[in-house]
């Protein structure tokens, strides 16, 4: 709650910077083309996919070293800096959504089938006892492997979405609906809905993302161009995005807290100054980050197995704490990626076969 608060403070603080010195500031907008999708936001996920694995990689490092507290300390840092992660994810899932034919049999062919056939792997992997009642209540709210409550969650998304679009697609109520959203947004993440929804769906409830989620909308219906970067509005945004990152360095070493997911302003502060700075950019940075986020379902489906696996090895055996977390990271983001390159040039190959 506490961070929510300096969240908000510091976000109006930030705004009243731009409107007293009359500064533009540069919101995400993405490029229409028929042929191509928009690469910048395919990086924005590329972030957003190497944070979630850098918050599950605390808790494999809190598994083996608890009692380590410096280096548990800086883990736990790194999972909070990364907690603009599912935010940002839920954000770019909206922008390029789109209502047309086949649009629940992509979402079943493309999210739920694969869904489904991981989370029954990773049930018969994870657990010893076996029952189809269990394996629905976890199938359903995601519970598999803890990740995994981020299918159910994107679920209710598409079919919000389903429902809003005519009203968005209009346009007259859009900002009001942003606007809601934003007040919903804050309240559930306040503790507000707690007592009145069931315990089990709080891990799946929309009303912790929803404002992302319709700010993604708005952002995908967004025609107009933008215009070109200021350089007083990256110097401020630095400015407020250091200060969020010294809050976050006292709230990991000196209270331990563990940030939660769902805060409001550090995702959208984070997304404006990555935004400002994503032209600047090196070009292979850019690639690389762009390529994860066009894999991140592999990535999303396969690092809980990875690092499922790993809890049966310490992460100090890999050279120290160090390279142990580098090497981790690397094997949870690699090796989804090369299963994905496998299960793509095996695509082409037969293909390529059946033309002949």
């Amino acid at each position: 709650m506490e961070w929510e608060l300096l969240g908000i403070i510091l976000a109006g603080m930030l705004a009243l910077t731009f409107y007293t010195f009359c500064i533009p500031l540069l919101f995400p907008v993405p490029i229409q083309t028929k042929n191509s999708r928009e690469s910048r936001f395919d990086v924005l996920r590329g972030f957003a996919m190497i944070g979630i694995v850098m918050i599950h990689i605390h808790s494999y490092f809190q598994f083996f070293h608890p009692a380590d507290t410096f280096i548990i300390h800086n883990t736990l840092m790194l999972s909070n800096f990364a907690r603009f992660s599912v935010p940002i994810f839920i954000l770019t899932s909206a922008i390029f959504l789109k209502i047309k034919e086949g649009y629940w049999i992509s979402k079943f062919k493309h999210l739920v089938l694969p869904y489904t056939i991981f989370s029954i792997l990773g049930y018969w992997i994870k657990y010893n006892h076996y029952t189809l009642n269990e394996f629905l209540i976890f199938y359903v709210l995601g519970k598999v492997f803890t990740p995994f409550y981020f299918v159910p969650l994107l679920l209710q998304f598409y079919l919000l979405f389903y429902i809003l679009n005519p009203i968005m697609k209009a346009g007259s109520g859009r900002n009001i609906i942003l606007l809601v959203s934003f007040l919903i947004n804050v309240i559930s993440n306040l503790g507000f809905f707690d007592t009145y929804l069931p315990s089990e769906y709080h891990s799946i409830s929309i009303f912790n993302y929803i404002f992302f989620f319709v700010l993604g909308i708005n952002i995908g219906k967004t025609n107009q161009s933008s215009s070109d970067i200021n350089q007083n509005s990256k110097f401020i945004l630095s400015i407020y995005f250091v200060l969020s990152l010294i809050l976050i360095l006292i709230f990991s070493h000196l209270f331990g807290s563990d940030l939660k997911n769902h805060h409001t302003i550090y995702p959208v502060l984070f997304l404006l100054f990555i935004w400002q700075f994503l032209n600047d950019f090196n070009g292979k940075v850019s690639k690389v980050l762009s390529y994860i986020g066009n894999q991140s379902l592999f990535i999303f489906l396969l690092h809980p197995f990875i690092i499922h696996f790993m809890h049966s090895v310490d992460p100090y055996t890999f050279a120290g704490p160090f390279f142990g977390y580098l090497f981790t990271l690397i094997l949870n983001v690699g090796i989804p990626i090369l299963i994905s390159i496998i299960i793509q040039k095996g695509k082409f190959l037969y293909q390529s076969h059946r033309l002949t």
